[in-house]
């Protein structure tokens, strides 16, 4: 298991499976980069939404079900 450090001093667990997965695509998105992807109207639109801050991005399972 790993363990991510959000901006509020709280902890997740994830399994290593979805940690790896994260890993590699961070590395890919890194790659798209170097080759230029940024240049692309899609990147930027979708850089434009994240850093606009319209969309949320949870840490907390929105069912209890998936909650540990």
């Amino acid at each position: 298991m790993a363990k991510i450090k959000s901006e509020s001093t709280k902890y997740i667990t994830i399994k290593e499976s979805e940690y790896l997965q994260m890993v590699e695509n961070t590395m890919l998105v890194e790659a798209l980069k170097i080759a230029g992807v940024e240049k692309l109207p899609m990147y930027q639109a979708a850089q434009r939404i994240l850093t606009d801050k319209r969309v949320e991005i949870h840490i907390k399972p929105l069912c209890s079900r998936y909650s540990f």
